[in-house]
């Protein structure tokens, strides 16, 4: 899907317009925000397990995997209050409160047992296993919802970090994949070690056209000010492809799950990408996928780190 752009870099970047590709975008992705952007109180710092719960959203609602979550996004205010005291609150938003259960958000399993816990924040290492977990586990939500969770054994979560140097090199070891990924359809888990500044007052759109849909990619500077932040990769901007490590030219677009920007957020490749999770899910008699992410060696896991924002 190649069109013809042009791209504004801002904020710390050196400000040049380029004429170039968009290659790829993910359409259909959840796009909703953290749990506290919906009133529900008690889940801060909830990003990756948000994100993971968008990745999750889609592949129910998208791919087909039903009863994977609730198939539905909860109205505005607390979702199924009935059941405090419970790590099984209901599926809220495709699961992305139960999956901070399953990530350890906030140290949620460790006791003394808070629910929901107090703060946020979400070990890397945990993100991959939290996923498998997650999909592969069956429960129902006591109450008066009583929402049955249907476990999909079939799941495979690969990591994938940037190799150690300066940039460009740490960078690159991941771009590939992850493009790969995006051209097969499937949504990635990317952690930042910082992320945008939202003030829209410092956003400038930039106007793509995506296999003739017109999309609105917003642009920030990076805020060194944020801590680490996981989103979601649903797409990228080559405007060189042939030349890898050409950074001004390599974006990565990402739902953030922030309500203070829109849906699509672009970013330059630099040092402040540091990990990728790549979701793989299929049935018991179907066919494999060919992924991408199956030619790493292994899963790499990072030392917990934690997920502030």
């Amino acid at each position: 899907m190649r069109r013809m752009l042009v791209v504004v870099l801002v904020g710390s970047i050196v400000a040049a317009a380029y004429v170039g590709w968009a290659d790829n975008l993910v359409f259909q992705v959840p796009d909703w925000n953290q749990p506290s952007a919906y009133g529900v109180g008690g889940y801060p710092n909830w990003c990756s397990p948000t994100a993971g719960g968008n990745v999750m959203g889609y592949w129910e609602d998208v791919m087909g995997f039903a009863g994977l979550a609730d198939r539905q996004a909860e109205p505005l205010g607390p979702g199924y209050p009935n059941n405090p005291g419970t790590w099984q609150q209901g599926l809220y938003h495709d699961g992305m409160i139960e999956m901070g259960w399953f990530m350890d958000t906030g140290s949620w399993t460790s006791a003394p047992v808070v629910y929901p816990p107090a703060a946020g924040g979400t070990g890397a290492s945990l993100i991959a296993p939290g996923v498998m977990t997650y999909a592969s586990t069956a429960w129902v939500d006591p109450g008066a919802a009583a929402i049955q969770k249907v476990a999909h054994p079939n799941v495979l979560v690969t990591t994938d970090t940037r190799s150690a140097g300066p940039p460009p090199v740490n960078v690159n070891t991941m771009w590939p994949t992850y493009t790969a990924e995006i051209d097969a359809g499937r949504p990635v888990l990317c952690t930042f070690t910082t992320w945008v500044n939202w003030n829209q007052a410092g956003m400038v759109p930039v106007n793509i056209n995506v296999g003739g849909v017109p999309v609105t990619v917003e642009t920030y500077p990076w805020d060194v000010n944020v801590g680490d932040h996981t989103v979601v990769g649903v797409g990228y901007v080559d405007l060189t492809p042939n030349v890898l490590g050409d950074l001004q030219n390599e974006w990565l677009i990402a739902q953030d799950g922030w309500q203070t920007t829109g849906q699509y957020v672009g970013v330059p490749l630099d040092q402040w990408w540091f990990q990728n999770d790549y979701v793989l899910m299929w049935e018991s008699s179907g066919v494999i996928p060919e992924p991408a992410m199956l030619g790493l060696v292994g899963v790499a896991l990072l030392a917990v780190r934690k997920r502030r924002k």
